[in-house]
């Protein structure tokens, strides 16, 4: 089974399973996987092959009829999903321009340090994050309860994001802390968030005009 086939199949028959449905726009329903792409690329969006076309199609073909998923949320997860190696129990973030990651996590010991690794590689100069520092001495792992706190460098200045762990759930407020420190920086670029109408969650590192642009040109409503 292709690498594609194989990640999407449990996510479909959970879906399947849970009675959900997802939502897309009308507009969006007509586009294909390559007019998708085609936009993606103009909006700084790179990585998508005729091969992932392919498969997502395929997997297209063999979903439930009652279960609807937005076709933008799906290449864009695959773009953003990164690299997993289940043999060391390593993940590298893909450099295409948008970072993609469930909100179930599946390492949760170093959830917070991927995250701020997959938001690094949007922009290698900008968010050049050292020093990450996960500290999960306060996580109760029996209860899935407690807190941590997460440490990193940024251009010369140590930051902690703090958070309340809920099992295996990430934490999106952790999410909303790092964006106001990017803020505060003075940068004219910011993080912008969306969702595939489940559990997945896009992040993009851009300015207000292009999200705005992007936004309208594919029907994925981003926030701050």
């Amino acid at each position: 089974m292709k690498k594609i086939l194989a990640w999407i199949l449990p996510v479909l028959l959970c879906l399947g399973g849970c009675g959900l449905a997802g939502g897309a726009s009308e507009r969006e329903k007509e586009m294909t996987y390559a007019e998708l792409a085609e936009i993606f690329e103009k909006y700084g969006i790179s990585g998508t092959t005729p091969q992932i076309i392919e498969e997502l199609e395929q997997a297209d073909q063999i979903r439930p009829p009652e279960i609807e998923l937005d076709k933008a949320a799906q290449l864009l997860t695959v773009l953003g999903r990164g690299d997993y190696d289940y043999e060391d129990m390593t993940w590298a973030p893909y450099e295409n321009g948008v970072y993609a990651f469930d909100l179930e996590v599946f390492d949760v010991g170093k959830m917070y340090t991927d995250f701020l690794n997959g938001v690094s590689a949007l922009d290698r100069e900008e968010l050049d994050f050292q020093e990450i520092q996960e500290d999960t001495s306060q996580v109760n792992w029996e209860e899935g309860t407690g807190k941590r706190t997460v440490t990193f460098l940024w251009e010369n200045e140590p930051f902690t994001l703090e958070t309340e762990e809920n099992t295996d759930w990430f934490d999106m407020d952790v999410a909303y802390q790092l964006n106001q420190i990017i803020r505060e920086h003075g940068k004219e670029k910011q993080l912008f968030f969306a969702g595939d109408g489940y559990q997945e969650i896009f992040v993009f590192y851009r300015e207000k005009d292009w999200a705005d642009a992007f936004s309208k040109a594919t029907g994925l409503e981003l926030t701050e």
